[in-house]
């Protein structure tokens, strides 16, 4: 998934990817030395959790807006925890990149 979601990333005008992580620590280490305007966060980490991460990256300051893929159902907790932490949208990787990449562009453009 990482990589067709990177390459599918390198169409998207004005976005320029800051580095890939797989488990929580490597993620919040990237995400806190990069401080990117972006992140895209999969809910479930090898090892970690997403929120975890970004429970860390909000603890240390920063204000990324942030947009989750998960391939769970996306309960009403999931929803409460994302919105606490800044999350602006969550998306089914089962519901294919078209909606995730629209979001995408519709914040890089709005940069």
């Amino acid at each position: 998934m990482q990589r067709v979601l990177l390459s599918a990333l390198a169409g998207v005008p004005g976005l320029a990817v800051a580095g890939a992580a797989s488990g929580e620590g490597e993620a919040v280490a990237l995400i806190l030395r990069e401080n990117p305007d972006l992140v895209l966060l999969d809910m479930f980490l090898s090892p970690g959790h997403g929120f975890k991460v970004l429970k860390e990256v909000r603890g240390a300051g920063l204000a990324c807006k942030v947009l989750v893929l998960t391939n769970e159902l996306i309960h009403e907790e999931y929803r409460r925890r994302g919105a606490e932490l800044g999350v602006l949208a969550f998306h089914d990787k089962g519901a294919g990149l078209g909606p995730l990449l629209d979001d995408i562009e519709r914040l890089v453009g709005a940069a």
